[in-house]
């Protein structure tokens, strides 16, 4: 068996990534790993800095140095202001922020220009008034493909898998854009020897390089909806049947690999197809 990595993400997925060392977001249709990024900005400030000490020489010892805004009232510096924006969304969806690629813009109630519309007002680096700083040079990080560390999915759904030879029952909530063998690696801390099953709906056969929806597995929860029924009045549900072949998946402790985005600490080049 050959695992893969997760290329599709669900909201809750991304909801716990929500803090400043693990900040993820979604827009427009893709996830994205902010935490590198957002390090980066906290350690930047352009603010001139002012020495804490009484006495002001060329050499200081164990002295502070101050940055102006926080002498102004403000809570961050006025640098920072989109990388706290951001960290307050951190684990939600953007995508109404922009339009076409870019920040959704509106006029302006005191100058009259059309300027971006910041959540959180806007900073130094972009001021309402005309200047040259409306834009930064550098590159914005929604236009950074590094950052993208997979797809938002449209609409999530749930699916029951049942093993026939141990009667156990797995409710997963899978995104509707996935495959069948997607599907199988959610469900793989469940049963790692899940490639000695048959996979069945309805005792027919299911083609694992499609989805639920193109395998005939429907989804209902509309129907009910308009009813007035439970969403969850029934979920489909997929049979494993065991094909008793006498075979073994390979262990997964056998992986000494580093890289981060790994599924499982595993990378495709670390196995090898049964």
């Amino acid at each position: 068996m050959k695992y893969t990595k997760q290329q599709w993400y669900t909201p809750a997925e991304v909801a716990v990534h929500n803090s400043a060392t693990d900040c993820w977001v979604s827009l427009n249709g893709k996830v994205y790993d902010l935490t590198k990024w957002l390090q980066k900005q906290f350690k930047t400030c352009k603010c001139v800095k002012s020495c804490s000490c009484s006495v002001k020489m060329w050499f200081c010892d164990n002295c502070v140095e101050y940055c102006p805004c926080f002498k102004q009232g403000y809570f961050y510096c006025d640098g920072k202001r989109l990388a706290m924006t951001i960290l307050a969304y951190a684990g939600k969806d953007l995508s109404h922020w922009f339009k076409d690629g870019e920040w959704v813009r509106y006029i302006h109630p005191v100058v009259g220009s059309s300027v971006p519309y910041h959540i959180h007002g806007h900073g130094v680096r972009q001021p309402v008034v005309p200047s040259t700083r409306w834009r930064p040079l550098e590159e914005p990080w929604w236009s950074i493909d590094k950052y993208v560390v997979g797809k938002a999915t449209a609409r999530t759904r749930p699916i029951r898998i049942t093993n026939t030879l141990t009667g156990s029952t797995v409710t997963l909530e899978v995104c509707s854009e996935e495959t069948i063998f997607e599907i199988m690696m959610r469900y793989l801390p469940h049963n790692s020897h899940l490639m000695s099953y048959t996979w069945r709906y309805m005792g027919r056969g299911i083609c694992l390089q499609k989805t639920l929806e193109q395998n005939g597995i429907p989804d209902e929860r509309d129907r009910f909806s308009d009813v007035a029924l439970a969403e969850n009045t029934h979920i489909p549900a997929i049979l494993l049947y065991f094909n008793d072949d006498l075979t073994e998946d390979p262990p997964r402790v056998d992986c000494y690999c580093k890289d981060p985005k790994c599924v499982h600490k595993r990378p495709e080049r670390c196995f090898t197809t049964d």
